[in-house]
């Protein structure tokens, strides 16, 4: 059909009232599963949006997801809102924070219809793989989105992410050069993101390179990055009959509150990690050696990148930004 249709087409063609209709869209009262379904998927081939939203585009939407429900306490996840926010705000657009448990559990047609009925122009996707359940979802509603943080390169869905993999490989060979032969691999959930996975294939293939053999027990995967838990990691990790002499740290937010385990770090011992961009350690002053990742600047370009698949202008968002490689003094030269 030429034009959108109304609220009175969509009710006809599901043979339910216009008050069904509206009920369903803003999901109040108790319509069955049946009739719901029907009216969804007429709204999604239909492209219907309610009258009273015409306006449609004047927000994005965000949704974070996350294993603790403290997104904010995670200094990644606050920095790359805080980029979300500054490129939305320049460009006019609201933010429609989204709970990442209940967008889950929402069909194709439930997300376009959350979609439309909250007059959205996309999505952003946080912290969430690209073999996600979800992300099928999201193509099959039409919903243009965006992965941020993710490459999602199983899925072949739009993303902005870093060159992860050649930051580490290129830090860890610096660490490799200086004499460590036996470095400890510490990350949050390794196999989880495309991200997280890259990091530690990259470890293990310039450990493999210099002919090194990686023992399991040096490969960390710590479920969260509370305090408690990496200290416990941690003081098994130095407990062991051969303990490393060289760590690398895979996660942002781990590597961030490292100086607070220091009463376990032996004196000469070596570490490098993953690091917000222009930060550093508290009580700490230490050059450390990092990879910095533009976080914010994730979120400022996931952005700028959405709007235009939205306005048409690209088809594709498919980008890996550049990560700053620093050695500092935290890596020490292993004496012969």
């Amino acid at each position: 059909m030429k034009q959108r249709p109304s609220i009175y087409f969509i009710a006809r063609e599901a043979g339910v009232s216009t008050a069904t209709v509206s009920k369903i869209i803003n999901n109040h009262g108790n319509i069955s599963k049946e009739t719901s379904e029907r009216v969804l998927k007429l709204i999604q081939k239909y492209n219907y949006v309610p009258q009273q939203r015409k306006q449609s585009g004047s927000s994005i939407g965000v949704v974070v997801f996350f294993s603790n429900r403290q997104p904010l306490a995670s200094p990644f996840t606050a920095r790359l809102l805080n980029g979300i926010c500054l490129s939305a705000f320049a460009q006019n657009k609201n933010l429609t924070l989204i709970d990442h448990e209940r967008f889950s559990a929402l069909t194709p047609e439930e997300i376009y219809c959350y979609y439309a009925g909250n007059s959205l122009a996309g999505m952003l996707l946080c912290n969430l793989a690209g073999e996600n359940p979800v992300c099928d979802r999201m193509i099959r509603s039409g919903v243009p989105f965006i992965l941020l943080a993710n490459t999602g390169s199983r899925a072949k869905v739009n993303f902005i992410s870093t060159r992860n993999y050649e930051a580490v490989r290129d830090l860890v060979d610096y660490m490799i050069c200086l004499g460590h032969r036996k470095i400890a691999f510490l990350g949050m959930l390794n196999r989880t993101f495309d991200s997280h996975r890259d990091r530690l294939r990259a470890f293990m293939d310039i450990c493999k390179a210099h002919g090194i053999e990686t023992p399991p027990e040096y490969i960390l995967d710590l479920p969260n990055a509370e305090l408690q838990t990496i200290r416990n990691a941690m003081a098994r990790l130095f407990a062991r009959p051969e303990p490393p002499d060289a760590l690398f740290i895979a996660s942002e937010d781990v590597y961030e509150q490292f100086p607070q385990f220091a009463d376990l770090i032996p004196p000469e011992f070596s570490i490098a990690g993953m690091r917000l961009e222009n930060l550093s350690p508290r009580n700490d002053d230490r050059e450390w050696s990092a990879v910095y990742q533009p976080v914010e600047e994730i979120g400022r370009l996931g952005v700028e990148r959405l709007l235009e698949l939205v306005s048409g202008k690209r088809r594709h968002v498919q980008e890996l930004l550049d990560n700053a490689v620093h050695y500092g003094e935290t890596i020490k030269r292993l004496k012969k």
